[in-house]
């Protein structure tokens, strides 16, 4: 089942702009700054647009209409979880990390506060983290692509990747972010135009109800069904803090023009998360009215594919498009960025030049890509994929760091540089052994778990280690302009 040529000319021309983007954008980086952050040059409307194509990519798209189609309504209740998450980050803790004004990775804060081995382990781990973060856009991608072009859903998903790379690789941050704006513009238009369409197609929202409770009741349950708490509260927690303070939006925090830009871009699209929150909602509805025993991955493609007029099934799957390998992008810039700094100038060779930086990162790009391609291929759901990984960033990195970012005034270093690395360590593998060895015993989320043993060991090692090296704390004006 292929699309009309009207509609694939579309996705064409679309294909054809960005990769013109990458193109033009390779011309304008004359530095590892503008391939890293975009020269940290960046304004409100192109923060906010690509805060808000990042963190509406494959698994906000696809993997959430699978999610709703699946389970049901609640989903919704988890998915508030990226919406506190992101208010708060954006009042309380992206502008500090813009004020850190060298900074160009998450390796950068954690060298800051917890010196060369808390910045090593946290690059390693989120160089992986992004490996796998970008297998769930390849993957969507070749779910998007399937039923578009009819050839095989691996072939279709190095094709997607590969268009991904190219404009990632010759433009950086750049690129990322100028694309980001058009994938934003097409995204909101796109998925708004589906849902409205799928609506009246239906008979309203009422009638969607009406024969969603005809099939199961418990698919409209908004707390409890078959969800137990456990369950919920791992769901949320995941949503909560699975992306919170990602290496990819570090990089988006530390690109705006000042530090009130930044917080001011990330609680507008967090406010705004809320609207298409509940226009995935419905798709998934009406799926799962419309398309029973299906693969949930490929729910929405068929939905479009089915209840849409040419000309908005090409913009629709344009904008599918977008969502994806806007967050392919970042991801990918991202990771690229950690290689050639971190771990190539950190460990390889600590006196790289700007030339070999920049050199070092576009190899990154390519050796992420192919990776995450090969991620996707071993664990193929998109939702399974991004919740492995949320499930092991929140109770690793992300406890560290926040205590550091809030503990005392902007840029003031209150905790013991020895306590991060025991901490990242134990949270990961406790939550390791508990999810996928123990099985979560007595019904308590591995997450849970793997957060209580991180702030426990950090705040024994902080306890024990902070005399020692309270000369070297205070305000330091080291990552400072």
């Amino acid at each position: 089942m292929g699309i009309s040529i009207f509609d694939l000319i579309i996705l064409l021309i679309y294909f054809v702009v960005v990769l013109w983007i990458g193109y033009y954008t390779m011309k304008k980086v004359s530095d590892f700054n503008d391939y890293s952050v975009a020269g940290r040059t960046m304004p409100f409307a192109l923060i906010f647009a690509t805060i808000g194509a990042t963190l509406a990519g494959g698994g906000a798209t696809v993997g959430r209409v699978s999610f709703v189609y699946e389970t049901g309504i609640v989903v919704f209740l988890a998915l508030l979880g990226v919406v506190i998450s992101q208010t708060l980050i954006g009042f309380f803790l992206a502008p500090r990390i813009r004020e850190m004004d060298n900074v160009h990775t998450i390796g950068d804060i954690m060298e800051f506060y917890f010196g060369r081995s808390g910045k090593l382990l946290t690059s390693i781990f989120s160089f992986l983290f992004m490996i796998g973060m970008f297998g769930v856009q390849a993957l969507a991608l070749g779910r998007i692509l399937e039923p578009i072009i009819g050839l095989p859903f691996v072939v279709l998903t190095l094709l997607g990747a590969l268009i991904t790379i190219a404009y990632t690789w010759a433009g950086g941050m750049l690129a990322v972010v100028y694309t980001d704006a058009i994938q934003f513009i097409l995204l909101v238009g796109g998925i708004a135009t589906a849902t409205v369409i799928g609506l009246n197609k239906m008979g309203g929202m009422t009638e969607i109800i009406d024969k969603a409770a005809s099939i199961d009741t418990d698919h409209l349950v908004l707390f409890g069904g078959p969800w137990t708490v456990g369950v919920f509260i791992s769901t949320f927690l995941s949503f909560l803090l699975g992306e919170a303070l990602a290496p990819h939006y570090i990089q988006r925090y530390a690109a705006s023009k000042s530090s009130r830009i930044t917080a001011w871009s990330t609680v507008s699209f967090a406010i705004m998360y809320i609207f298409l929150t509940i226009v995935i909602m419905v798709i998934g509805l009406i799926g799962f009215i419309v398309f029973p025993n299906m693969n949930g991955d490929m729910v929405f493609v068929n939905f479009v594919m089915e209840y849409l007029p040419i000309g908005v099934i090409g913009l629709v799957f344009g904008a599918l498009l977008a969502a994806v390998m806007s967050t392919g992008s970042s991801i990918l810039n991202t990771a690229a960025v950690i290689f050639s700094k971190d771990i190539y100038g950190g460990l390889i060779n600590k006196n790289a030049g700007d030339k070999a930086m920049l050199k070092w990162a576009k190899y990154g790009t390519l050796f992420v890509g192919i990776a995450g391609v090969i991620v996707s291929l071993m664990i193929p759901s998109v939702m399974d994929l991004m919740l492995f990984g949320f499930q092991l960033w929140a109770p690793s990195v992300l406890p560290p760091m926040v205590i550091a970012l809030l503990w005392g005034n902007p840029l003031e270093r209150k905790v013991s540089p020895r306590a991060a690395v025991p901490a990242i360590v134990s949270g990961l593998v406790t939550t390791i052994l508990w999810l996928n060895v123990l099985g979560e015993p007595f019904g308590i989320p591995a997450i849970v778990v793997g957060i209580v043993i991180n702030l426990l060991v950090f705040s024994i090692v902080h306890k024990l280690t902070i005399n020692k090296f309270k000369g070297e704390l205070g305000h330091s004006k080291e990552v400072v302009k």
